[in-house]
């Protein structure tokens, strides 16, 4: 027979502990039939508040338990609608921030799990690790001690994991304004003590922001040559940025005898996504190791 479940969280408020222990009681008194009501949720919630050190056991099945309460629990299942995400948020957003690991990966897998979200709870979640990111503290630090301006293993992997889930905005898109706070974060992180990782997701999210909104086109070597000798007779615009990335990378291509533009059929970056990527590249007044690494993908791919 399982503890009422008033009983645990008793014992549970007054040693304010969430270990194996703690946590097997609770998944046997609010989970014995796999369903979790409303107000089981807010207990798990206010538990995780007042917890001093909770267990990687509390933190999987918190996350785990409140996940099937909004996506799984409710018709239609695997869609957050705009009543469930208020209330996460409000339920995660007592004092303006993410308090805890948990409630963090819960945003995240609440957003992998659904089918559908709505576009400002996966905004809400990257404002969280973009938070941790530029002021040092929040749920992703867990002592392991990076200063502000940093950004770690654990925040790049959180990042990945939001940006390319299929709940929220769309699957496997980057929009603008995602790939604007890429780049805040990477302004923000370059004299930081980085993870190499987070040039790899930074490269990849940027390409994909470009081909999936702006129908951006790999070029292959020889079109990026022919691409080159096109724009190096344009005075203005989109060739002064090209002729320079070129010659920022040390490798400028030769123009063919008989180069002509790419075909209208196969667009590549508008005038107005060209101005866009510019605009980025220069904000930080230099040409940065990421940059450089975006416009050598963008040139060679």
């Amino acid at each position: 027979m399982t503890r009422p479940l008033d009983d645990v969280t008793a014992m549970i408020a007054q040693t304010r502990a969430l270990g194996p222990d703690e946590t097997l009681a609770l998944r046997q008194a609010v989970w014995p039939d796999g369903q979790i009501s409303a107000r089981e949720a807010d207990i798990l919630f206010e538990l995780n508040r007042v917890a001093s050190a909770p267990s990687a056991e509390w933190v999987d099945f918190f996350v785990e338990a409140i996940t099937v309460h909004i996506v799984e629990q409710a018709e239609p299942r695997g869609y957050v609608d705009d009543a469930k995400a208020d209330w996460l948020m409000r339920a995660i957003d007592q004092d303006g921030k993410v308090d805890s690991l948990a409630e963090l990966e819960l945003l995240v897998k609440v957003i992998e799990k659904a089918e559908n979200t709505p576009d400002r709870l996966k905004r809400y979640a990257l404002d969280q690790i973009r938070n941790a990111v530029l002021h040092g503290e929040g749920p992703t630090r867990c002592g392991n001690g990076l200063l502000a301006g940093s950004i770690g293993t654990a925040e790049v992997r959180l990042l990945r994991r939001v940006l390319y889930a299929t709940g929220g905005m769309a699957p496997a898109h980057i929009n603008r304004e995602e790939a604007e706070l890429l780049f805040a974060i990477k302004d923000a992180t370059l004299g930081g003590s980085n993870a190499p990782e987070w040039q790899t997701l930074f490269v990849q999210a940027m390409r994909l922001h470009l081909m999936t909104d702006q129908r951006f086109r790999a070029l292959s070597h020889q079109d990026a040559a022919r691409l080159h000798a096109f724009m190096a007779d344009t005075s203005a615009g989109i060739g002064s940025f090209f002729g320079r990335m070129f010659k920022a990378l040390g490798d400028s291509p030769a123009p063919e005898p008989e180069a002509q533009p790419l075909p209208v059929s196969e667009p590549g970056l508008s005038e107005a996504e060209e101005d866009w990527l510019q605009q980025m590249v220069d904000a930080d007044g230099a040409l940065d190791p990421l940059e450089r690494a975006l416009l050598k993908a963008l040139a060679q791919d």
